[in-house]
């Protein structure tokens, strides 16, 4: 459906944004060995290959923070402390070197603007040392910048990754006490994730301070709790974790409704079924609670480099779908509870306050 089309059905209202409202900037690329700045306001398509295998594709704009919050889906919490180093990031860098990762559905003006534009050779193209060779397209042109507006402008997005960017940028700009300015802006890639599904995986934890075996031994007190071959039960299900330790396996399924409601009262009804809340609130909280109450806990999106010291606990991740209808229903989950991909590099396109002008595609 065309900008001219939306405004005819009335659905694209530009004095009453409802949806995502994203702007071309002027970015400064980084290519295989040098800068590149833009002095013409774009919006930028990135690509991602692994081979001749296309991983992903999306646009990357500039998001205005004033107008789109409605729009916006956050589904995790936050911790402070990353949130204070990604403000000192904004301030550092001068701006946003690394987009949000925004997952909507639909898009078709903007995909075929972006089906067009990917024909020519790419103007920024970097190889990562894991192999995925990542591409960048500006869109410069005004009449293709107003379809992706448009596009862009009736649609919500969920925040796949970047919460702890989207909530520094939101209190970065309440230093200028309302003034406008680049700071109402953030940088963002859009995927539209019903061409291009994002990658969701779970992000495990370890606490290095407690044995497995122990683990294991006072989860069976509130659970059901079977050692495993540590060879053929790799990958958790829904609804069951995984602890790991000295070559040894447990899993850890069908714990007690009635510790699972003490542990989560107070917490919205739907985390009893999120795996993350229950390995925190019931057992890392109450189970596994230490002497002095605290716990030394990492988080670890993939198990590469996994510790074998501690107890690693595996977690089965949940689906987009769910993780959407848990957003829309103004439910976030437990810090650390998903991990999208494939993510943008940073520094591959940035987004420097010091370098825009205020305006839009309108003007």
């Amino acid at each position: 459906m065309s900008a001219q089309t939306l405004h005819a059905a009335g659905i694209l209202d530009r004095s009453r944004p409802t949806g995502l409202s994203l702007h071309p900037f002027r970015g400064i690329r980084r290519s295989q060995h040098a800068l590149a700045r833009d002095h013409e306001p774009a919006f930028y398509i990135l690509e991602q290959r692994r081979g001749a295998a296309l991983l992903q594709r999306g646009m990357i704009g500039t998001l205005d923070l004033t107008t789109s919050q409605r729009a916006i889906l956050p589904h995790e919490h936050v911790i402070a402390d990353k949130v204070a180093l990604q403000r000192r990031i904004i301030r550092l860098a001068g701006g946003n070197p690394e987009p949000l990762l925004l997952a909507c559905h639909g898009a078709d003006d903007a995909h075929e603007v972006m089906a067009q534009i990917t024909g020519r050779r790419p103007d920024t193209t970097v190889e990562a040392p894991d192999g995925i060779r990542h591409s960048l397209w500006r869109c410069a042109d005004v009449g293709h910048q107003r379809v992706i507006a448009a596009d862009f402008g009736v649609r919500s997005a969920l925040i796949a990754d970047g919460h702890h960017r989207y909530a520094a940028a939101l209190k970065h700009r309440r230093r200028f006490g309302g003034r406008s300015g680049p700071w109402d802006r953030i940088l963002a890639l859009v995927v539209d994730t019903r061409r291009h599904p994002l990658h969701l995986g779970a992000i495990h934890r370890h606490l290095p301070d407690l044995a497995s075996h122990e683990a294991a031994a006072r989860a069976a007190a509130v659970a059901t709790v079977e050692e495993v071959c540590p060879r053929t039960h790799l990958q958790p299900h829904p609804g069951e974790l995984i602890l790991l330790g000295d070559d040894r396996r447990w899993s850890v399924t069908a714990p007690r409704t009635g510790e699972v409601r003490a542990a989560l009262a107070g917490h919205p009804e739907a985390w009893q079924s999120l795996d993350a809340a229950v390995l925190h609130h019931l057992f890392i909280d109450r189970v596994w609670r230490t002497p002095s109450g605290s716990h030394k806990v990492s988080y670890l999106p993939d198990l590469t480099h996994a510790p074998t010291t501690g107890t690693l606990a595996l977690l089965a991740p949940p689906t987009e779908d769910d993780v959407r209808r848990l957003a829309e229903r103004g439910t976030r989950m437990p810090q650390k509870s998903t991990s999208f991909g494939p993510k943008p590099l940073p520094w591959l396109v940035t987004y420097h306050h010091g370098f825009q002008t205020r305006g839009s595609v309108e003007e």
